[in-house]
């Protein structure tokens, strides 16, 4: 009878996920486990489905209930670390992996996975020591392309340049030479760089942080490759708020390059107001009724087009001031009468790069004879702010809420120093030529270099690293100690 029950569960189940109906067909499986549940090819079924629809804690669940009955199945423990990996919890991850060690210690895929839990957790020795292991045991393009990545995030570029180019016929792999250009572009070799760079356009994933596809498509346009006769071009926002911001530079470049070339700049609704115009460059907020274009390119690749083997600091100040809000905040921050100190204490989390020191670290610097002057929105950190017992000591005020950056950079034009961890107001600071110090972890963008405390890019910005592989919070001795060097020459 219950064979009967079981067969007819099943064939349910099979329907019902055929059709689509996912919840459906996961009770007919926990129904057929009710009568079985030392059935390991339901379980299995089961947890196919559970993991398609993104149900990890299930899957876990019943890939436990595997490894009860066999205890030495090692691909069911490697399936469980894999999805704690998916859950980002490395450390649970890493123990179900190391599980399967205890069984066989000579499962290249394993280490591997160890190692990149390890990266994720920023225990880089680990990693390495692990990917080494892996590599050991199985030479191939995975292992290989995770120590690239793995060198690269500890600044170890010829290393990283070494394992990337181990990678078999890396040549037709265009996410493994976008992956190589970092290592090129922060040694400062931007010619090598900058052309394997352009191999993210053979692709367009949507990004981690803000589930959307990482360029807009424009097929109706040819790609300008910098040669080819253009009177009219539109060059398309692509990546994030502050690389356009960055970027923007090499619009008038190229601008002035081609004086009688009409240049019609697609940005992000949110930096559209901040640029300056020049004589041919038009900004523009959509292109459903642009008409004569030639060619689009995106803004990331004019570095590329121009050629630019060297990055020189910026004097173009190419950045809007609104002179009402000008004048309001000169006139607000008037009442603050010591060293005015502004400050960004969290960004948008990025992979390897830290952009987080909690508020409460910044406490050290109230005993500064100094003004601090907080260049958040007020309702993105009214929690933080109401979870401190200094708050008296910081200036919160609610900006931007007529148009993005507005107030922000007549702040920035009206404070003494920026303290940041955000590179979007990092860019803004450096075009207006505000003294900043730029916060940075032990892992930082290729942008960033690592071979002093001056950036190419901009003159008033100076980077404070973290030079250990440490919290990006124990910076913080290090920025109150610059910031009394400063106070006691004012």
């Amino acid at each position: 009878m219950e064979k009967k029950i079981i067969k007819k569960e099943h064939l349910n189940a099979l329907k019902h996920k055929n059709k689509g109906e996912i919840d459906l067909s996961i009770e007919c499986y926990k129904k057929i486990i009710e009568y079985d549940p030392k059935n390991i090819t339901y379980l299995q079924e089961l947890i196919l489905i559970y993991k398609q629809s993104k149900k990890i804690l299930d899957a876990i669940d019943c890939l436990k209930k595997i490894v009860i009955l066999q205890p030495t199945n090692l691909i069911m423990l490697n399936e469980i670390g894999i999805c704690y990996f998916t859950l980002t919890k490395y450390n649970d991850a890493i123990n179900y992996f190391k599980q399967v060690l205890k069984i066989n210690n000579r499962v290249p895929e394993v280490y591997k996975n160890i190692g990149t839990c390890y990266i994720n957790l920023r225990d880089y020795k680990l990693a390495e020591n692990n990917l080494l292991v892996s590599l050991r045991l199985l030479d191939n393009d995975d292992i290989n392309s995770a120590l690239g990545d793995l060198y690269f995030y500890i600044k170890n570029y010829n290393y990283s340049i070494s394992f990337y180019k181990k990678i078999k016929n890396i040549e037709k792999n265009p996410k493994c030479l976008y992956n190589l250009c970092f290592p090129y572009l922060a040694k400062k070799e931007f010619i090598i760089g900058l052309n394997l760079y352009e191999n993210r356009l053979k692709f367009n994933e949507i990004q981690a942080q803000t589930g959307q596809v990482q360029r807009v498509e424009i097929p109706w346009l040819s790609y300008w490759n910098g040669i080819n006769h253009c009177d009219n071009l539109l060059i398309i926002y692509e990546q994030g708020i502050g690389d356009n911001i960055q970027y923007y530079r090499f619009i008038i470049e190229l601008s002035l390059m081609y004086p009688n070339m009409k240049i019609s700049y697609f940005c992000r609704d949110i930096v559209q107001n901040i640029f300056k115009t020049y004589n041919n460059i038009e900004i523009v907020s959509n292109i459903d009724n642009k008409v004569g274009l030639n060619y689009k390119l995106y803004i990331m690749s004019l570095p590329y087009i121009l050629k630019v083997n060297n990055i020189l600091p910026n004097k173009e100040q190419y950045i809007c001031v609104n002179d009402k809000k000008n004048a309001f905040w000169n006139d607000k921050l008037s009442n603050l009468k010591r060293f005015k100190v502004g400050f960004i204490y969290n960004g948008l989390l990025s992979s390897f790069i830290e952009k987080n020191i909690p508020l409460d670290e910044f406490k050290t610097l109230c005993d500064l004879d100094i003004d601090l002057i907080c260049l958040h929105k007020l309702g993105d950190i009214q929690n933080d702010i109401n979870n401190i017992d200094f708050k008296d000591k910081i200036n919160c005020y609610d900006i931007d809420k007529e148009k993005p950056f507005e107030d922000t950079i007549a702040i920035l034009q009206n404070i003494d120093l920026l303290v940041t961890i955000d590179t979007s107001v990092t860019h803004l600071a450096g075009i207006l030529n505000v003294r900043t110090f730029l916060l940075l972890g032990y892992g930082s963008d290729w942008r960033w270099s690592d071979d002093n405390n001056n950036t190419y890019w901009y003159n008033s910005v100076e980077l404070l690293r973290m030079k250990e592989n440490k919290e990006l919070k124990n910076i913080m001795p290090i920025v109150k100690n610059k910031i009394n060097e400063i106070i006691k020459k004012v």
